[in-house]
């Protein structure tokens, strides 16, 4: 009787470990997956006082051709940007990464500092852009920004002469809204 009571224990165990190296392993895949989604090129979110938003995203540097979540954090990296004219966010950004084709000057010469030996990778998707103003007279928080929906927008990928890679994404702007409160979040 004993020994089959620690048969059975030892079944029990076999099995038990079974799963949790499984749940280990889909853990770790989805921790991999984490990785490849542009999570992993940028901190949290800082706050914007002065815009009651958050602040530009800000990217490590990419040295090889970005996956489809790298690219939509490449284009606010990219595109995030607070100019002297208002601050400038991207959204709910969505790409799909079509295949790599030559530099072409006549359409990728205003690139900046683009790799005219390195191939551009052509992206279509959607994006919200975000233009705030700061908080102030004639601009209250939480109505400092206008939104703009690109359902159908178009950019690229491209390698930098310093070997990192910058994405964009644009496109018309049929519904723009006004008195909008800005993103905190990527």
């Amino acid at each position: 009787m004993s020994l089959s009571f620690r048969k059975r224990n030892l079944t029990f165990c076999s099995v038990a470990a079974s799963i949790l190296a499984v749940s280990g392993c889909l853990h770790a895949g989805a921790q991999g997956a984490a990785l490849r989604d542009g999570s992993e090129l940028s901190g949290p979110p800082q706050a914007n006082l002065q815009y009651q938003t958050r602040e530009p995203r800000l990217c490590k540097p990419v040295n090889s051709p970005p996956t489809t979540g790298q690219a939509a954090a490449l284009v606010q990296c990219t595109m995030d940007q607070d100019r002297p004219t208002g601050l400038f966010l991207m959204q709910e950004v969505m790409v799909q990464i079509g295949a790599p084709r030559n530099y072409l000057v006549d359409i990728d010469g205003e690139l900046l500092a683009i790799d005219p030996t390195a191939p551009v990778y052509p992206l279509v998707g959607s994006l919200k852009h975000y233009w705030c103003s700061p908080v102030g007279i004639g601009y209250p928080a939480g109505k400092n920004c206008t939104l703009s929906p690109m359902p159908q927008a178009a950019g690229k990928c491209w390698k930098t002469t310093f070997g990192d890679w910058k994405c964009n994404l644009t496109g018309p702007t049929p519904n723009q809204r006004t008195g909008m409160p800005g993103p905190s979040s990527y």
